[in-house]
């Protein structure tokens, strides 16, 4: 009667694990995901982005006009690439405090502009070497950016 006993919390063991286990386990990995982020924590991703790319922008310049790449046309388009995203920037950081919805179709395509300027201008920090200022400041930039990416599920830089 035991060995019987046994066998039937041996069975009723294994079939909760079955059951309560996967429930968990989804439980556990709905807690570990990425929370939505509130607007005003986004708000808070979209200021500095518009702050900081305005910072690198003015760094940046100095930093290209005593490179080695001073006075070639890869000059004018790296400053351009900076313009850019500090506009798109700035533009994203417009939109979004007046829709205050990240959601919104505007906002995510300013989110979009945003991210491909960045695209750009990574290229030329990767392919250069700039001073320690100016690649500490890119490296907040795109740590920003970053955030920004993974908020619209989107490939970070």
């Amino acid at each position: 009667m035991y060995k019987t006993h046994l066998g039937i919390a041996c069975l009723v063991a294994g079939a909760m694990l079955i059951f309560v286990l996967p429930r968990t386990v989804s439980a556990q990995e709905d807690a570990n995901r990425v929370s939505v982020v509130a607007p005003t924590d986004l708000g808070d991703v979209v200021q500095r982005v518009a702050r900081r790319s305005g910072e690198f922008k003015e760094e940046f310049t100095k930093a290209v006009e005593h490179s080695l790449i001073d006075g070639t046309r890869l000059e004018n388009n790296a400053k351009h690439r900076a313009d850019d995203l500090h506009d798109a920037a700035k533009k994203l950081q417009d939109v979004f405090g007046d829709k205050k919805d990240k959601n919104n179709p505007a906002v995510r395509e300013r989110v979009d502009r945003t991210l491909a300027a960045a695209s750009d201008l990574n290229h030329v920090m990767q392919d250069h070497r700039f001073t320690e200022k100016v690649q500490h400041d890119w490296d907040l930039l795109r740590s920003d950016l970053n955030a920004l990416a993974a908020v619209y599920d989107l490939t970070p830089l």
